[in-house]
């Protein structure tokens, strides 16, 4: 964004530039009507801002009974999107005044907008021309008309600067150059404009609101706050920016707040729209599971209502324990959604519900499926490996652990642990020795890695003639003996193996009988030891 200086700095420099004084300004702005427009078609203009476009719009009808108001009603139909209807209007407008100037910048309007370039362009160009002495108004709706096609933003702002010339105390005529100047990207310029539209008519939201729309593209919210709560303290109705409050406080995480701007919102509005959506939204985020769940029902009622909105309502019904209706919910979620439009979260979050259903094996599937998504996803990669070894599903389940730790920065000891038992109950005695060995050595200090380590070697050294098991034993020892009462069970065996190794392969008796002395010191009635002795 191409700022002009801080705010601080155009404060210090005055809000409309070095040469003129905040007084004579002021003087300038009370010699000038704020709006050319009667307060009749101002108020049916706020209407329309205001999201109130059915009254907007029957306040102008009334309005268009006096021809020289045709051209506001064809604005009307333009800001509601009725391309024709506004033609019409201009047109009849045209026939009732040829003189009058802004009927052909409207229909020169309507001609960009229809992307009829040559034909606009002619229009305004006209509309421009007429009448030796310009009017500010005049000149505002040909600069209007330009803002439609950015390919005609410089003569836009060419011909409000001379609009500007005429009559600088139109609010008006400063807004929409402040909106010419941020189409061009240009925000320091837009906001001291919007600021000049603000000082030109205090009680007008707009400009304040437009000041937040800039600095919302830097995401500096304090000062979108600012500007969004001085928009609605001159208009407590200007719905749009209670609209921003919500977004803005969800953005914020205040969600109680959020909710509440979202609901003054929509209590202003007649065209919600995603609005009822981001409700719900706001209210899931906030907890209020139940009144979310209601919202979610009314917006999924809209045959358009997004995939999204299904998505959120079975999380949210999920919070309340519905798991059944959350899991149905779920699975119209992705019939419904694209497939460029699924993430692998959204499998993770499907999965964990079907593991609360306990239905394990359709998860594993699932997790599945957001594995392809996105190979990286450590959530879905552990929610997978987890699911596998609960099943006892042990090659799938060391498979998984493997990929998790590969996508890990740093390997996690629980996975490496959980890795080594997979591979060691699927009889990979090999592969489960290095894990644990690999466990051990990262944890030196716990028995877990020495212990298996030792039982994985003597299983792949089942005759103990290599005696690979020896020193992972020894080394459990050393530490099991810290707790000896809580490692009996396992001593008793790591002894037991000691034993019989010096016994048959050592031909050490005596060795041997050290060993299992130390078994009957933890269990006096151990059979195996009794018999040695």
């Amino acid at each position: 964004m191409n700022y002009q200086g801080s705010p601080d700095q155009r404060m210090s420099s005055g809000l409309f530039g070095k040469t003129m004084s905040t007084l004579a300004i002021a003087l300038l702005f009370l010699a000038n009507s704020t709006f050319a427009q009667s307060p009749e078609i101002r108020k049916a203009f706020r209407l329309i801002d205001i999201e109130q476009p059915s009254k907007g719009m029957a306040a102008l009808e009334q309005a268009a009974k006096a021809p020289e108001n045709l051209y506001y009603l064809g604005l009307g139909y333009i800001q509601t999107g009725d391309l024709e209807k506004a033609m019409t209007t201009f047109e009849k407008g045209a026939s009732a005044n040829d003189k009058d100037p802004l009927n052909i910048a409207g229909k020169g309007h309507v001609k960009l907008l229809q992307k009829k370039s040559a034909e606009g362009k002619a229009l305004l160009v006209q509309a421009a021309d007429m009448n030796r002495k310009k009017s500010a108004e005049q000149l505002k709706a040909v600069g209007r008309g330009y803002m439609a096609d950015t390919k005609f933003l410089l003569d836009a702002i060419s011909t409000l600067e001379k609009a500007k010339g005429i009559n600088n105390g139109d609010a008006e005529i400063h807004q929409l150059l402040g909106d010419s100047y941020l189409l061009q990207n240009r925000g320091g310029e837009s906001v001291s404009s919007y600021e000049r539209a603000a000082a030109a008519e205090k009680k007008w939201a707009k400009p304040l609101y437009s000041i937040a729309k800039v600095y919302q593209r830097s995401r500096n919210n304090d000062i979108v706050l600012e500007n969004l709560n001085r928009a609605i303290s001159v208009d407590p109705e200007y719905a749009p920016a209670y609209k921003e409050l919500g977004e803005t406080f969800y953005k914020k995480k205040e969600a109680g707040l959020a909710v509440k701007a979202i609901e003054r919102y929509l209590s202003i509005s007649e065209n919600p729209g995603q609005a009822k959506f981001q409700y719900a939204f706001f209210l899931f985020m906030a907890k209020d599971y139940q009144k979310a769940n209601e919202i979610f029902k009314e917006v999924l009622n809209d045959k358009n209502a997004s995939p999204t909105a299904l998505k959120f309502y079975a999380f949210s019904l999920i919070e309340q324990d519905k798991d059944q209706e959350a899991r149905e919910i779920l699975e119209q979620f992705f019939q419904k959604a694209k497939p460029e439009d699924l993430k692998a979260s959204d499998y993770a979050s499907y999965g964990k519900l079907l593991l609360k259903l306990s239905e394990d094996s359709l998860a594993n599937e699932t997790f599945a499926k957001g594995i392809l998504l996105d190979s990286a996803d450590i959530d879905v990669l552990e929610l997978q490996a987890e699911t596998y070894l609960k099943r006892r599903k042990y090659q799938e389940a060391a498979q998984s652990y493997k990929g998790l730790i590969a996508v890990r920065e740093t390997p996690k000891l629980q996975d490496l642990f959980n890795m080594g038992q997979a591979y060691y109950y699927n009889a990979q005695y090999i592969e489960a020795d290095s894990a644990f060995t690999e466990l051990a050595v990262r944890q030196p200090k716990t028995i877990y890695g020495p212990l298996m380590a030792a039982k994985s070697r003597a299983q792949y050294d089942s005759t103990g003639e290599k005696g690979v098991a020896i020193p992972m034993y020894e080394s459990f020892v050393a530490l099991a003996l810290e707790n000896p009462e809580k490692n009996k069970k396992e001593l008793i065996a790591a002894y037991d193996y000691l034993g019989q190794y010096a016994l048959h392969k050592k031909d050490n008796v005596l060795e041997a009988k050290g060993f299992f002395q130390k078994i009957l010191q933890l269990d006096p009635k151990n059979e195996r030891a009794l018999e040695f002795m």
